[in-house]
């Protein structure tokens, strides 16, 4: 027990009995002004606790050198022609790969963008073969194949044969000087084993420098381009259905037994449904091509490059070429989920804007003059955002870009650039929340400072009050000694005699003074 009452001496809150103490209207009003007013601040402590806080930070970018960066890309080009379109990818590192062909997918379109033929993978085609140069010059020394095909005459060549081979070429080009002796001496064989009277197949020459408009319609852009005709029937067998198509083009080797061969493989079938041959495609039906796909590459300035090329021997006419190009979709990494999508929202310090990942969304970039190169330069800044709920573990990362476009007259073949470079600097998003120690902390700060404060308002009142009493009791204290003496002076007021010589003081009250 005496232990007990020991410890009342370290009591922090002594009490003072009841009677001691004196409530006050000045502190009641203080005592309900102070509730109001920590009522408020923990309010705003609460809705500050419970707010989101976010902090940004620019940093150098931490990711790893062997981290590779998604390109997504959805264009559409009305003049050119899914057949010759390719995508090259270069980088400041040297680095470059030519005709990627496994994640891009290409769609025939029409000059109003609209899709004339299922997607396909873009397949990587070999190089064809040629004769030595000069190898047929001798053979063919006295005879004349040179009179090409033209409008006159095209359509009926094409109803007269059943199966009509025509090699359309540009006197200028390299790749078609080549082919000429191996064609001129695939068509003596051909013509001298299937004569006039069998009638089933024939090869045919098309100058498109001189018919350039037949040429057109059929899509020729690249040379030489060989095209099959068919007469009659126009079906291929494809998993045991019927497909139609009005043409087809070679992509096999281009020496004389290659050709010769494949013309016997087609003699069977003239005027017949026939099964699809290995060395031929589809030929296109349309102008333009759409190319949709990705890359990835590492995060160094790059360059994606569109236009036309082949690796299977074919020039072009570069006043052919137009690079007219709609850019549908155009963005780097992956697309945020709905829900990181509403975190990146609530999260970036800016918010996000419509086009805030895809700067050339839906873009129209027209070619006004032949030759025209388009070259789109594009900024990248990686933008990584890590929400409260879940940590490090639900991060992500957002690339926005800044992009500026230039249109130019090249000497070479018209292209279509889309260069990058990545930022150095990366911007992290951290959500932060307040811990709740520091709202427990803060509230007794509240309670206590608001406390203190009433209590001194409250003590300064007191004093002060208290002090004006005492002024005034002072005053009614004084007031109350001088009253009697003043009473006597109005009784004891002298007055002056001199009625006679002597003179004499009277007080009022009839008493002598001497």
């Amino acid at each position: 027990m005496k232990v007990f009452t020991r410890m009342k001496a370290i009591d922090f809150f002594k009490k003072m009995p009841s009677d001691l103490l004196e409530a006050s209207l000045a502190g009641a009003w203080l005592s309900i002004a102070a509730t109001v007013i920590m009522a408020f601040l923990f309010g705003m402590e609460f809705y500050s606790f419970m707010s989101l806080t976010t902090s940004t930070q620019m940093l150098v970018d931490n990711s790893s050198p062997n981290d590779l960066l998604k390109v997504n890309f959805n264009l559409s080009f009305p003049a050119l022609s899914c057949e010759f379109a390719t995508l090259d990818v270069s980088d400041a590192l040297g680095t470059k790969r030519l005709n990627l062909t496994k994640t891009v997918r290409k769609a025939p379109i029409t000059l109003d963008l609209e899709r004339v033929g299922a997607a396909a993978d873009d397949v990587h085609k070999p190089a064809p073969k040629y004769d030595p140069e000069g190898h047929h010059d001798e053979a063919l020394a006295d005879i004349d194949f040179s009179v090409p095909l033209s409008h006159d005459n095209f359509v009926d060549t094409l109803a007269r044969y059943p199966i009509v081979v025509v090699n359309f070429y540009a006197p200028w080009c390299h790749w078609c000087q080549r082919l000429e002796p191996t064609w001129e001496a695939a068509t003596k064989d051909i013509h001298e084993k299937y004569p006039e009277w069998d009638g089933r197949i024939r090869f045919a020459k098309m100058d498109c420098t001189a018919e350039v408009n037949l040429c057109r319609e059929h899509f020729i852009q690249g040379f030489p381009s060989i095209r099959v005709f068919r007469k009659g029937h126009d079906d291929i067998y494809i998993g045991g259905a019927v497909q139609m198509h009005d043409h087809e083009a070679y992509t096999g080797d281009r020496t004389k037994e290659a050709l010769v061969g494949f013309a016997d493989s087609l003699v069977p079938s003239a005027g017949q449904p026939h099964h699809k041959h290995e060395n031929l495609t589809s030929a296109p039906k349309s102008s333009g091509c759409n190319m949709a796909g990705f890359v990835l590459v590492k995060k160094v300035p790059g360059t994606l490059h569109f236009g036309a090329r082949s690796d299977s021997g074919h020039s072009f006419d570069h006043a052919w070429m137009n690079m007219s190009h709609v850019i549908h979709s155009f963005y780097f990494g992956t697309r945020p989920t709905v829900k990181k999508f509403q975190q990146l929202q609530r999260l970036h310090p800016l918010g996000l804007s419509p086009d805030w990942a895809d700067k050339l969304h839906d873009q129209f970039f027209l070619s006004q003059h032949s030759q025209d190169t388009h070259e789109h330069y594009l900024q990248a800044v990686l933008t990584t955002i890590e929400p409260r709920v879940g940590g490090k573990g639900t991060s992500f990362d957002a690339y926005e870009y800044t992009a500026h476009s230039h249109t130019y007259q090249s000497d070479s073949v018209p292209s279509m650039k889309i260069t990058f470079d990545m930022s150095p600097i990366q911007i992290l998003v951290k959500e932060i929340s307040k811990p709740w120690y520091h709202f427990l902390t803060t509230t007794c700060a509240i309670v206590g400072g608001v406390f203190t404060v009433a209590g001194i308002l409250d003590a300064v009142l007191y004093s002060g009050m208290k002090m004006i009493k005492k002024v005034n009791l002072g005053k009614q204290d004084e007031a109350s000694q001088t009253a009697p003496f003043g009473r006597s002076e109005r009784r004891g007021l002298l007055t002056f005699s001199d009625k006679s010589s002597r003179s004499s003081y009277q007080y009022a009250d009839g008493d002598d003074a001497q």
